[in-house]
């Protein structure tokens, strides 16, 4: 990450769009030239953010997820900005809609319930636990494929993820009423089509087929 003063992070905070802000501050940025800026701050005293700050995290990956082929943000720059206690990553935006925004919309079909179901199990198959992974950090990129933001909160793993990990990644999936409720609609096709993807033995594939109908009651 690179160290920036005060005065350099105000010129690139020079006539931004606050896109999101809590009660510490902002969070994150639109520049002038449309390109974004994530601030994160370090939430204890005692936190692995100290030592693994979650904008490195955000730039790996990133990084990890282009190798795989899997859409999400393009990294400029990260930066440590100690006088507001503060690291930070600067990233193009993915161009499409989130999932959310796009049910709105148009709802959620079999289509996209069947292409969605394929792209979860491909996440689980190739490793990538992402616990913020609801239907606001999913996008539908302009060929009708998905991608992912808002990405520090994510474990890439050189294995796929055991039963147990893939129950609680659906668990984080449809944490928000309305994205549970939306799938719920296609369930069928939605389980149907995840299995089909992972490809486990019976006993296994039962085991999870139980647990997401359950998920999806």
């Amino acid at each position: 990450m690179k160290k920036i003063s005060y005065k350099q992070y105000l010129a690139l905070h020079n006539g931004a769009e606050i896109l999101a802000s809590d009660s510490f501050g902002e969070k994150v940025l639109r520049l002038k030239d449309g390109s974004i800026i994530k601030l994160f701050r370090t939430k204890r005293i005692i936190s692995s953010a100290l030592f693994y700050p979650y904008a490195l995290r955000f730039v790996n990956n990133a990084s990890k997820l282009k190798d795989m082929g899997i859409s999400t943000v393009t990294v400029i720059d990260s930066y440590k900005i100690i006088s507001i206690k503060r690291t930070a990553v600067h990233y193009k935006e993915l161009e499409g809609d989130t999932l959310r925004n796009y049910i709105m919309h148009h709802s959620l079909n079999g289509d996209i319930a069947e292409k969605l179901a394929a792209f979860i199990a491909r996440l689980h198959n190739e490793g990538v636990y992402f616990r913020s992974v609801h239907f606001g950090n999913l996008l539908i990129t302009p060929d009708n494929s998905f991608g992912l933001i808002d990405i520090a909160d994510m474990k890439i793993k050189s294995h796929s993820l055991n039963i147990g990990k893939r129950i609680r990644n659906f668990h984080h999936l449809t944490r928000y009423d309305i994205d549970r409720n939306s799938l719920k609609q296609q369930k069928e096709i939605f389980i149907r089509e995840y299995l089909k993807i992972c490809n486990f033995p019976h006993d296994n594939s039962k085991k999870l087929e139980e647990n997401i109908n359950a998920v999806l009651s």
